[in-house]
Parts: C-alpha cells; sequence; structure tokens
C-alpha cells in the first residue's frame, strides 16, 4: 500500500496536470522564473542536493523523513541552509508557502490543513529521539523576520518538528499579534507560526491566538489562526463569540472555516443546533444568510472555494497568479515564486 502522504499528492499531480489546458499556451519566461525566490534566494547547490531526487521519491513518507533527517545531521550544513533544504522538500510535494494553497477536490481549508498536521505530526515522531538543539534556528527565525517571512517562518516549523518541547517556548513570543505584524510578509510568516502552533500549543500560545482573532483584519490570516486553534482541543464557545462580534462580510471565509472546525469537534446534531443558534442571534444580515446556508447545505461541503471534482488555487490577501503551460506563478508583495506542474 502507498503512504498516507503518497496517496494524497499523487493525486494532486494528476490534478494540477489536468490543469494545463485551462492554463496559458505558453511556457513560462525563463528569465521571469530565475527572479523568483526559488531560484535567487536559494544557491544551486542546495537546490541540487534535492533535485538529485525525483519528485516521486518525496511522495513517499519513510524517504522524506529519513531524507530530511539526514540533512538536519549532516555536518556539511549550516543551519540556515537546513531551513533552506527544508522548504526545497516541502516545494517539492506541495507544502511550501508563499501566498498560497491548493485545496484537494472536497476538502475544506481547515480538512486540507488537519491532513497536512496528520503527515506533519508523523514527521515530528520520526525525528523525536534525535533531541535536537535548536537554538541555530531559532537565530535565522529572529534575524530573518524582517528580511524573509519564508527563511524565517520555514526555520520555525523545522525547529517544532525537530524539538517540539524546545520551541513551544519560542511560540510564546512568535504567537504575539504585533511580532507577526512586524515581518517582512505577515500573511506568510503567520501561516508558518499556525502550522507550529498546530503541532504543538499551550496555555499562552493560545491564549495570543485568539488575541490574533481580533488584531488581525485579512481573511486568509484569520482562517490560519482558527485552523490553529482548533487543530488542538480548545473550546469551543470561541468560534460563537468571534462570529458574533465580526462585523466584515469580506471575511465569509473565516467564518465558514470556523464552522468547519466545529463541525469537526462535535456531533451532526450539536452542530446543527450551533448554527442555528447564530442564525437567531446574529444582527447582521449577511451573517445570518450566510450561516443559514450553512445550517441547509447550501453551500457544497461547507466551504465556498470547494470544488466536487477540481482542485481549487486558495490565494491571500494581495496575492496574485498567473497559470502557464508549465507551472503557476504567484506574486505576494516583495516575493514572487513558480510552481512547476
Amino acid at each position: 500500500m502507498p503512504s498516507t502522504m503518497k496517496k494524497q499528492f499523487f493525486f494532486i499531480l494528476l490534478l494540477l496536470s489536468a490543469f494545463v489546458g485551462f492554463s496559458q499556451t505558453r511556457a513560462a519566461n525563463k528569465l521571469t522564473v530565475e527572479k523568483t525566490y526559488f531560484m535567487t534566494a536559494i544557491s544551486p547547490a542546495l537546490r541540487g542536493a534535492v533535485d538529485r531526487f525525483d519528485k516521486e521519491s518525496y511522495l513517499n513518507d519513510a524517504f522524506f523523513n529519513n531524507m530530511l533527517r539526514k540533512i538536519v545531521m549532516d555536518i556539511r550544513y549550516n543551519e540556515k541552509e537546513k531551513a533552506q533544504i527544508f522548504y526545497l522538500m516541502l516545494k517539492k510535494i506541495g507544502y511550501s508557502f508563499v501566498g498560497a494553497d491548493y485545496l484537494p477536490p472536497r476538502q475544506t481549508y481547515f480538512s486540507h490543513h488537519s491532513g497536512k498536521m496528520y503527515i506533519f505530526q508523523e514527521t515530528k515522531k520520526s525525528l523525536k529521539d534525535l533531541h535536537y538543539d535548536i537554538k541555530g534556528l531559532i537565530q535565522v527565525v529572529d534575524s530573518n523576520l524582517k528580511k524573509d517571512a519564508i527563511l524565517s517562518g520555514i526555520a520555525l516549523l523545522l525547529s517544532d518538528l525537530l524539538n517540539s518541547e524546545a520551541s513551544i517556548k519560542k511560540l510564546e513570543k512568535f504567537t504575539q499579534g504585533s511580532l507577526i505584524l512586524s515581518a517582512k510578509n505577515p500573511d506568510i510568516f503567520n501561516h508558518y507560526v499556525c502550522m507550529c502552533s498546530s503541532i504543538a500549543q499551550n496555555t499562552v500560545i493560545s491564549a495570543n491566538l485568539t488575541k490574533n482573532l481580533y488584531t488581525f483584519k485579512n481573511e486568509c490570516m484569520l482562517e490560519d489562526v482558527f485552523c490553529a486553534i482548533y487543530s488542538r482541543d480548545n473550546y469551543v464557545s470561541l468560534m460563537k463569540e468571534y462570529i458574533l462580534a465580526e462585523k466584515n462580510p469580506k471575511n465569509e471565509l473565516v467564518i465558514q472555516t470556523a464552522l468547519c472546525a466545529l463541525a469537526s469537534k462535535v456531533p451532526v446534531a450539536s452542530y446543527n443546533k450551533s448554527v442555528g443558534t447564530l442564525v437567531t442571534e446574529a444582527k447582521e444580515e449577511w451573517k445570518v444568510e450566510l450561516c443559514k446556508k450553512m445550517l441547509n447545505g447550501d453551500i457544497p461541503f461547507h466551504y465556498a472555494l470547494t470544488s466536487k471534482d477540481q482542485l481549487v488555487t486558495k490565494l491571500w490577501e494581495g496575492v496574485t497568479e498567473t497559470d502557464y503551460a508549465d507551472g503557476l506563478m504567484v506574486i505576494n508583495g516583495n516575493v514572487m515564486e513558480f510552481d512547476p506542474y
């Protein structure tokens, strides 16, 4: 039987291949691709170390975890380079992040996030016996926060997988909303912080995430926070409080993600009762109508971006995409990255 990761991403790769027919007929300009983050921030030697194995290899859980183990224990690489190689490995399987994600058919953003967390938890287990000293990785996080949110975020995620017991105290700092918003690309850094918080969390981190629900304004950043909160066992009453307090109709997907998380936590009858209460207590017409649609199942799979049979590209605020015959170009402010098909 193929591994969990392999089963999931082999299907996604097939769907990505099918996208070619809907993209531009021309290939991405070579010089443009060479200006991307992948090409300019990471050395050819590190890219070569990852590219010597085909993408199919990285979709195998055991191969991926063993490769990562070898990299972090290899004294030829410094902590920054280890984080960069980890980014390249995640890029192979579609888990690297610069402002766009790809939702498989019939999956909400919360269920997709939960699937990632399952795989990361397995990677964490495979590395646990290393008792890795994450001090150097945390220095990479700190020194790159205002320069390179991808490197900063990926170093934080790697530290969390290698030694969550040590990194959880560091997350008390990095989950602070003011620090996240100070990053060069707050949406990118917040995404990685929320992935880390989904893996390891304590009461301080949970409290910080809750504060961020009332600090952040961007829809996808708020969705990431909800995913982090409810990847762990936290009080579901927070959902109701947030939903009733939310005044921005542009944040509909945040409410949908919150309710999708609720649906995964409680029985169907309890879910229906909770959403019914929201229909009664919500003051804004747009919110009442949204909750009615969720209650009546008028939104397929409870998430407006979900597709029955297509892969859906989910873009964060201010992020643009261009489809080419050979891949997808994503631009997030000062970050440009190309994902080949």
